[in-house]
């Protein structure tokens, strides 16, 4: 399968161009990294780099939720090496663990085939249709937003 743009949000509309094929069931994502994202050093702000995890980490979520929205409960990221402007970056993410409600993940951002950044994480599905009260939420569900 070949690549394709995924940058509709107005957030991932400022992390630049993303995108994504699949490999059998997991999404890869890539991206370049451009000036916009360098920080005082001129190597890629690590703000650049959680944006990217937890971006491609909630649409793996999503994926694997049928493409039901996911938002982020908790994140941690460990940086490695450095990216430099006109770096690709390749993002693989992996679904380690999923309930009915949350998706465990975890990612690793390569550049030049290294590992640049890691990431964990945990995303909370979302339910399509929003409860008609507080009362109605709390009987239906965890008591989770």
């Amino acid at each position: 399968m070949s690549w394709k743009s995924i940058s509709n949000s107005n957030y991932s509309v400022l992390l630049g161009d993303l995108l994504m094929k699949m490999d059998g069931d997991n999404p890869i994502f890539k991206t370049t990294v451009v000036d916009k994202h360098l920080n005082t050093a001129n190597y890629a702000h690590g703000g650049f780099l959680m944006s990217l995890l937890d971006n491609t980490m909630g649409n793996a979520s999503f994926l694997s939720f049928q493409k039901t929205p996911c938002v982020t409960i908790s994140m941690t990221t460990h940086f490695i090496k450095a990216a430099s402007i006109g770096n690709e970056l390749i993002i693989k993410p992996i679904v380690e663990k999923k309930t009915n409600s949350l998706c465990f993940m975890k990612a690793e951002i390569l550049c030049n085939n290294q590992i640049i950044a890691s990431g964990t994480g945990i995303w909370k599905v979302m339910n399509k249709k929003l409860p008609s009260s507080v009362t109605q939420k709390l009987k239906d569900d965890d008591g989770g937003w």
